[in-house]
């Protein structure tokens, strides 16, 4: 799957829902909570309100595909085991949302994708 299928995937999978996902981290650390919905364009990251911890926010996030298509490549090395921590964070601050909901909703083993 190419970045712009993913992109696709995640955003089809957002649409008319507002969902909670956990974070991925790769270190031995809580997840935490986050919820996402779109317009159709762009990725709205908020609170969690459903489930615990949430992550602490202190206004809504924006993803765009613009910046997805720069991390999604680095999401593929990371589950490769490569670090890509410095990379991915001179790209955004906000890796943890994007790399959380390609492994949710782009991942080539999620059912509603096969």
């Amino acid at each position: 799957m190419d970045e712009k299928q993913a992109w696709n995937a995640i955003v089809s999978q957002l649409t008319g829902n507002n969902n909670e996902f956990p974070s991925v981290p790769k270190i031995n650390k809580t997840p935490v909570w986050f919820s996402a919905s779109t317009d159709g364009n762009n990725i709205y990251i908020d609170k969690a309100t459903e489930h615990v911890p949430s992550s602490k926010l202190s206004a809504q996030r924006k993803l765009n595909y613009s910046t997805f298509k720069k991390v999604y490549p680095l999401y593929l090395r990371r589950e490769k085991g490569e670090s890509v921590s410095q990379e991915v964070t001179s790209i955004t601050v906000n890796q943890v949302y994007y790399f959380s909901l390609i492994k949710h909703l782009a991942n080539d083993t999620n059912p509603v994708l096969k």
